[in-house]
């Protein structure tokens, strides 16, 4: 009995410890872009037209860190920015039709990684995996949340 609830207990720290090493993985097959500049790109296309404050707190990063990544989406011609029509000081930022391309195309190749480590596994493995993916989905959306924009 003791040792179902020492299981139960380290379900979090497993699924960290395997997220993780995953996320590298899939991070090595995202092709030209690094990490942040595919995710700040993907998140652009998910959520924009997007202020960059609100781009940033979406990355959870710093202000000055997003006015970067930006300028180089921005340079290599993966989104584009326009004044804010309710705030002249103000840019919103989108995804250009390079960008959504990028991003599919990086989502494929991480994809087809991600199954190549799958094909190891049973079809009963698979399939617990498959199972479990919408309250994986779950808890991830309930933590992504759209930009307030008040």
């Amino acid at each position: 009995m003791a040792q179902d609830s020492i299981s139960a207990s380290d379900v979090p720290g497993r699924l960290a410890f395997v997220t993780g090493r995953l996320n590298r993985r899939i991070r090595a097959a995202g092709g030209g872009l690094s990490h942040g500049l595919l995710s700040a790109l993907a998140t652009v296309q998910k959520f924009g037209p997007i202020r960059l404050a609100e781009l940033a707190q979406q990355e959870f990063v710093s202000a000055p860190s997003t006015t970067r990544l930006i300028a180089e989406l921005e340079k290599r011609g993966l989104v584009s920015r326009t004044v804010d029509p309710d705030d002249g000081r103000a840019f919103l930022i989108e995804a250009t039709n390079a960008g959504e391309a990028e991003v599919q195309r990086a989502r494929s190749a991480r994809a087809q990684m991600v199954g190549q480590l799958l094909d190891i596994l049973t079809p009963e493995q698979f399939a617990t995996i498959e199972a479990a993916l919408p309250a994986l989905e779950r808890a991830i959306e309930h933590d992504e949340q759209p930009p307030d924009r008040r």
